[in-house]
């Protein structure tokens, strides 16, 4: 029997009952699906995953799944959803597509990466979007030494770094005014977050670059903390004298996309939603 991976989001109602609907039509299509805890890692093999939620639901469905290899349908029970393929009232169509093969899977780069504290790794780390490295103490800037490939790019003096993904570049990263990557670019760009020398000129980056950050922070800056966050949702605090590498993750996120939407079209129709709800 044919497996398949169904991820709702725990906090939303009505993503949980819609699980126990995609669960049914799954069955009836010879397949066996298991709707996954939350939080549960799966190493298992499937034919696909669907997940029922936001880009953020999504965005940890990657990390549950990462290293499988096994391709995500997104269905909307969030808010704008750029890594969502339809809403619940079109979804029982797309997974009708899906399992007819009516369907194209997208290879999205994700990000690695360690944080070293006198010579010694404390932290490992992969994500979807982005790596922010940011200060948490108002009027306390800190130095970044970049390190591409080995070779010193550039020191920034200021309130932090965005190492961003093409997925990850229509988020906080164009924001902090960094560039829009296409979905399936194999880049990362680089953001300086309110560069003390204005203005900080994002940087693009092939994707195999190794992208090391060297942190020096003065002592009025000690009184105060600097962190990293992953995605939004893991942070680790950040001392003095810490290197941070990041690369390109070993495996990709691979997204199932059943309409005809280009990028282009879906990234007009997002960013005239947000602009309409401010």
């Amino acid at each position: 029997m044919k497996n398949a991976i169904i991820i709702p989001n725990y906090l939303k109602e009505k993503s949980l009952a819609f699980s126990i609907e995609a669960k049914k039509l799954l069955e009836e299509k010879g397949y066996n699906p298991i709707i996954l805890k939350e939080n549960e890692q799966f190493k298992g093999e499937a034919d696909f995953a669907i997940v029922l939620g936001g880009d953020g639901t999504i965005i940890r469905a990657s990390k549950q799944l990462y290293g499988t290899d096994i391709p995500v349908l997104g269905i909307n029970f969030g808010n704008l959803g750029y890594l969502t393929e339809c809403n619940p009232e079109t979804a029982i169509d797309a997974i009708n597509k899906l399992i007819n093969g009516d369907h194209i899977i997208e290879n999205r780069l994700m990000i690695s990466g360690e944080i070293i504290r006198d010579g010694k790794k404390i932290h490992s780390f992969i994500a979807l979007n982005e790596a922010s490295l940011y200060r948490a103490t108002l009027m306390k800037s800190f130095k970044m030494e970049i390190y591409i490939n080995g070779k010193h790019t550039n020191t920034v003096l200021g309130d932090g770094l965005i190492i961003a993904t093409p997925t990850g570049s229509t988020s906080y990263n164009l924001s902090a005014g960094g560039p829009i990557l296409t979905p399936t670019a194999n880049n990362m760009v680089i953001t300086q977050i309110a560069p003390f020398s204005f203005p900080g000129t994002p940087l693009v980056t092939a994707g195999d670059d190794v992208i090391e950050i060297k942190i020096n922070i003065d002592n009025i800056t000690k009184k105060g903390n600097v962190a990293i966050e992953f995605d939004g949702s893991e942070s680790v605090e950040i001392k003095d004298g810490d290197i941070i590498k990041i690369r390109k993750a070993d495996h990709n996120a691979k997204i199932i996309k059943v309409s005809d939407r280009s990028f282009y079209q879906l990234l007009k129709e997002k960013l005239s939603k947000a602009n309409n709800e401010i």
